[in-house]
This record gives C-alpha cells, sequence and structure tokens, in this order.
C-alpha cells in the first residue's frame, strides 16, 4: 500500500508562533502504519533532514515537520607546506 508524506519545512530558530512551509512531498510503500512511518523516517534522513515530528493524518497519510537539510560540513583546506629550509645554516 501507498501512504502519501507530506513534508513541512521550519527552521531551527523559528518563534513559536512560525508556520512551517509546504517543502518536496512523497510516498513511502509498506505493508503496514508502523512499515510506513518507519519508510518515511529513513527517507527522510537519507535526504539529510532531522525530523521535529511526524504524524498520521486523517485520510491515511503521514506529515512530516523536518529542519532545513544540513549542508555536508566543508573539509579544511590542506595545510600548505612551510617555504622555509630545515637544516642547514
Amino acid at each position: 500500500m501507498n501512504f502519501p508524506v507530506k513534508v513541512l519545512e521550519i527552521a531551527r530558530d523559528a518563534k513559536p508562533e512560525a508556520k512551517a512551509v509546504p517543502a518536496s512531498d512523497f510516498a513511502v510503500s509498506a505493508e503496514t502504519l508502523e512499515d510506513a512511518r518507519r519508510a518515511a523516517l529513513a527517507r527522510l534522513a537519507a535526504d539529510g533532514r532531522r525530523v521535529r515530528s511526524l504524524s498520521f493524518t486523517a485520510d491515511g497519510g503521514l506529515a512530516a515537520v523536518v529542519f532545513p537539510a544540513e549542508s555536508p560540513p566543508s573539509t579544511p583546506a590542506p595545510a600548505q607546506p612551510s617555504r622555509r629550509k630545515r637544516g642547514g645554516r
């Protein structure tokens, strides 16, 4: 059975009165509601999203409120070798 997942995004530092904005929606296939919940969480994690809440809707789908996807940590530039000569006078 397919379960639609409606994704809403909210900023991490959002004020309590802030509203979540619609983001990309998708569907998961599962046999049970619990399997659908697990599949939705796995998909959101694979997309780099941290889930704030996940709820079932009255029409049999799921609604997820997520924080924006985190950008991968930047790797520091490799250290440049010292230009001083070692040893000698």
